[in-house]
């Protein structure tokens, strides 16, 4: 007798619909709804048992595949600076130009690939929220939240010099543009930037 077959079983009742949607995944596969339901009920413990839910887990890798498709490249942060210490204020300039660009084609990239996470302030929020701390800055820590007529980013990274912060900001403040944002005012200091954005019609 296998040891699958030789195991104890329980019944757990679920919805008819997502009961029909597993039967036909299982079948594509080859495989049965009882294998099926066992992997599902594992990898939920696993995420479980790493401190994160599977919903965190699969929306991580919804960011990151979208993310390859845009284009967006791993860079160590090291990297990052070294290369920021070499631009001259002239070069620096056009380097922030091309941050915002970047930034701006990426917003408007997941307004289309997300388009059904924002649909209003507090799930695009969110959203947004995820999507930065999957971009790999090294944060520390990294909060999106609505404040007064608009939204306040706040990160905090002591290892990152103003002049990254300064670039990681204008790549924020063109991401947030397709959104209707715009920024009001910022803060910049070594390890830390405050970007407070209202709505362009709210802007004075």
């Amino acid at each position: 007798m296998s040891s699958e077959a030789s195991q104890k079983r329980k019944v757990l009742v679920a919805r008819e619909d997502l009961v029909n949607s597993l039967s036909l995944i299982a079948r594509k596969r080859g495989s049965t709804l009882y294998s099926l339901t066992n992997e599902i009920i594992e990898q939920t413990i696993r995420a479980e048992s790493m401190g994160v839910t599977l919903r965190d887990v699969l929306d991580s890798y919804e960011i990151l595949k979208a993310n390859r498709s845009a284009g967006q490249t791993l860079i160590p942060i090291d990297v990052l600076i070294a290369m920021t210490s070499k631009l001259s204020p002239k070069d620096l300039e056009e380097v922030e130009r091309l941050w915002r660009e970047a930034g701006r084609w990426y917003g408007e990239y997941i307004t289309i690939r997300f388009r059904e996470n924002f649909k209003d302030s507090k799930s695009t929020i969110q959203h947004l929220e995820k999507i930065l701390k999957e971009i790999r800055w090294e944060f520390v820590d990294l909060v999106i939240q609505n404040e007064g007529d608009g939204i306040r980013v706040r990160c905090v990274s002591p290892q990152i010099p103003a002049e990254l912060m300064k670039l990681i900001s204008t790549f924020i403040e063109g991401l947030l543009e397709p959104f209707g944002y715009r920024v009001e005012r910022r803060s910049i200091f070594k390890g830390i930037l405050d970007i407070y954005a209202v709505r362009a019609q709210q802007k004075q």
